[in-house]
Protein backbone atom coordinates (compact mmCIF):
# COMPACT_ATOMS: atom_id res chain seq x y z
CA UNK A 1 0.00 0.00 0.00
CA UNK A 2 2.75 2.48 0.91
CA UNK A 3 4.49 1.97 -2.42
CA UNK A 4 1.35 2.92 -4.34
CA UNK A 5 0.92 6.06 -2.25
CA UNK A 6 4.61 7.04 -2.60
CA UNK A 7 4.61 6.56 -6.35
CA UNK A 8 1.41 8.52 -6.78
CA UNK A 9 2.57 11.32 -4.44
CA UNK A 10 5.88 11.59 -6.25
CA UNK A 11 4.07 11.89 -9.54
CA UNK A 12 6.38 9.29 -11.14
CA UNK A 13 3.47 7.11 -12.29
CA UNK A 14 0.07 8.38 -13.23
CA UNK A 15 -1.37 5.45 -15.12
CA UNK A 16 -4.92 4.17 -14.89
CA UNK A 17 -3.51 1.12 -13.06
CA UNK A 18 -1.94 3.31 -10.38
CA UNK A 19 -5.16 5.27 -9.91
CA UNK A 20 -7.19 2.04 -9.61
CA UNK A 21 -4.75 0.69 -7.02
CA UNK A 22 -4.94 3.92 -4.98
CA UNK A 23 -8.74 3.87 -5.16
CA UNK A 24 -8.77 0.24 -3.98
CA UNK A 25 -6.60 1.18 -0.98
CA UNK A 26 -8.96 4.06 -0.20
CA UNK A 27 -12.00 1.78 -0.52
CA UNK A 28 -10.40 -0.79 1.83
CA UNK A 29 -9.77 1.94 4.41
CA UNK A 30 -13.40 3.08 4.19
CA UNK A 31 -14.60 -0.49 4.76
CA UNK A 32 -12.38 -0.80 7.85
CA UNK A 33 -13.75 2.49 9.24
CA UNK A 34 -17.32 1.40 8.62
CA UNK A 35 -16.73 -1.98 10.30
CA UNK A 36 -15.19 -0.31 13.37
CA UNK A 37 -17.93 2.30 13.62
CA UNK A 38 -20.78 1.41 16.03
CA UNK A 39 -23.13 2.93 13.46
CA UNK A 40 -21.72 2.05 10.01
CA UNK A 41 -21.96 4.72 7.32
CA UNK A 42 -23.49 2.13 4.98
CA UNK A 43 -26.59 2.11 7.20
CA UNK A 44 -27.23 5.71 6.13
CA UNK A 45 -27.94 4.46 2.58
CA UNK A 46 -25.88 7.27 1.05
CA UNK A 47 -27.74 9.98 2.99
CA UNK A 48 -24.95 11.32 5.21
CA UNK A 49 -25.72 14.94 6.07
CA UNK A 50 -22.02 15.52 6.79
CA UNK A 51 -21.10 14.51 3.22
CA UNK A 52 -24.00 16.58 1.85
CA UNK A 53 -22.87 19.65 3.86
CA UNK A 54 -19.25 19.26 2.73
CA UNK A 55 -20.33 18.92 -0.91
CA UNK A 56 -22.60 21.99 -0.67
CA UNK A 57 -19.80 24.05 0.90
CA UNK A 58 -17.38 23.00 -1.86
CA UNK A 59 -19.89 23.96 -4.56
CA UNK A 60 -20.74 27.33 -2.96
CA UNK A 61 -17.23 28.48 -2.16
CA UNK A 62 -15.65 27.36 -5.43
CA UNK A 63 -17.82 29.65 -7.52
CA UNK A 64 -15.55 32.52 -8.62
CA UNK A 65 -18.59 34.86 -8.70
CA UNK A 66 -19.68 33.97 -5.16
CA UNK A 67 -20.27 37.02 -2.95
CA UNK A 68 -19.60 36.50 0.77
CA UNK A 69 -19.17 38.61 3.87
CA UNK A 70 -16.15 38.30 6.13
CA UNK A 71 -15.85 39.81 9.58
CA UNK A 72 -12.32 40.14 10.97
CA UNK A 73 -12.33 39.61 14.73
CA UNK A 74 -10.12 40.59 17.66
CA UNK A 75 -9.18 37.90 20.19
CA UNK A 76 -12.12 39.00 22.36
CA UNK A 77 -14.60 38.57 19.48
CA UNK A 78 -14.95 42.28 18.72
CA UNK A 79 -15.43 42.94 15.02
CA UNK A 80 -12.40 44.89 13.81
CA UNK A 81 -13.44 45.19 10.19
CA UNK A 82 -15.61 43.58 7.58
CA UNK A 83 -15.49 43.14 3.82
CA UNK A 84 -17.71 41.99 1.01
CA UNK A 85 -15.64 39.48 -0.91
CA UNK A 86 -15.78 37.75 -4.26
CA UNK A 87 -14.69 34.13 -4.51
CA UNK A 88 -13.44 32.25 -1.49
CA UNK A 89 -11.17 32.71 1.49
CA UNK A 90 -7.87 30.89 0.91
CA UNK A 91 -5.09 29.77 3.21
CA UNK A 92 -1.88 31.72 2.58
CA UNK A 93 0.05 28.50 3.21
CA UNK A 94 -1.62 26.72 0.28
CA UNK A 95 0.66 25.90 -2.61
CA UNK A 96 0.17 25.03 -6.25
CA UNK A 97 3.07 22.57 -6.10
CA UNK A 98 3.74 19.67 -3.70
CA UNK A 99 5.31 20.55 -0.34
CA UNK A 100 7.74 17.61 -0.51
CA UNK A 101 10.08 16.20 -3.12
CA UNK A 102 10.91 12.49 -3.16
CA UNK A 103 14.62 11.91 -3.70
CA UNK A 104 16.57 8.68 -4.15
CA UNK A 105 19.97 9.34 -2.54
CA UNK A 106 21.02 5.67 -2.74
CA UNK A 107 21.21 5.54 -6.56
CA UNK A 108 21.84 1.76 -6.60
CA UNK A 109 18.95 0.76 -4.33
CA UNK A 110 15.62 2.48 -4.16
CA UNK A 111 15.46 4.23 -0.79
CA UNK A 112 13.20 7.25 -1.21
CA UNK A 113 13.53 10.20 1.12
CA UNK A 114 11.07 13.10 1.41
CA UNK A 115 12.64 16.57 1.54
CA UNK A 116 11.06 20.01 1.64
CA UNK A 117 10.54 21.47 -1.80
CA UNK A 118 10.64 25.14 -2.65
CA UNK A 119 7.41 27.07 -2.27
CA UNK A 120 5.56 28.58 -5.22
CA UNK A 121 7.77 31.66 -5.01
CA UNK A 122 10.97 29.57 -5.09
CA UNK A 123 11.85 30.17 -1.43
CA UNK A 124 12.10 27.72 1.47
CA UNK A 125 10.76 28.00 4.97
CA UNK A 126 7.44 28.14 6.74
CA UNK A 127 4.48 29.78 5.07
CA UNK A 128 2.45 32.60 6.50
CA UNK A 129 -0.09 31.49 9.05
CA UNK A 130 -2.89 33.53 7.56
CA UNK A 131 -5.78 33.64 5.13
CA UNK A 132 -6.35 35.89 2.16
CA UNK A 133 -9.25 36.95 0.00
CA UNK A 134 -10.20 39.43 -2.68
CA UNK A 135 -12.80 42.12 -2.12
CA UNK A 136 -15.52 42.71 -4.70
CA UNK A 137 -13.38 45.48 -6.22
CA UNK A 138 -10.34 43.17 -6.51
CA UNK A 139 -8.32 44.32 -3.49
CA UNK A 140 -6.20 41.56 -1.92
CA UNK A 141 -6.54 41.39 1.88
CA UNK A 142 -4.47 39.06 4.07
CA UNK A 143 -5.34 38.40 7.72
CA UNK A 144 -3.72 36.32 10.44
CA UNK A 145 -6.46 36.43 13.06
CA UNK A 146 -9.92 35.13 13.81
CA UNK A 147 -12.70 35.65 11.30
CA UNK A 148 -16.32 34.86 10.64
CA UNK A 149 -17.47 34.10 7.09
CA UNK A 150 -21.04 34.11 5.88
CA UNK A 151 -22.80 34.05 2.55
CA UNK A 152 -25.34 36.58 3.82
CA UNK A 153 -24.69 39.82 5.74
CA UNK A 154 -25.00 39.32 9.50
CA UNK A 155 -26.51 41.68 12.06
CA UNK A 156 -23.59 42.69 14.25
CA UNK A 157 -24.60 44.05 17.64
CA UNK A 158 -21.21 45.47 18.62
CA UNK A 159 -19.66 48.49 16.89
CA UNK A 160 -16.99 47.83 14.29
CA UNK A 161 -13.66 49.20 15.56
CA UNK A 162 -11.99 49.81 12.18
CA UNK A 163 -13.61 50.73 8.91
CA UNK A 164 -11.37 50.59 5.86
CA UNK A 165 -12.64 52.37 2.78
CA UNK A 166 -11.27 50.49 -0.21
CA UNK A 167 -11.55 52.23 -3.57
Amino acid sequence: MAAVVLLTAAGSCDSAEDRKAAQAVSGDQQKRYEAADPFPAAALNGRSLERKNIAERLVRYNDPKKISYIYLLAENGQVISYFTIKGKVSNAGSQLLPEDDILDPCSADYCPMAVDSAGDDGSYGPDENSIFFFTTNGTLVEWDGLYLLSDRPLEIKTPVSLVAEVK
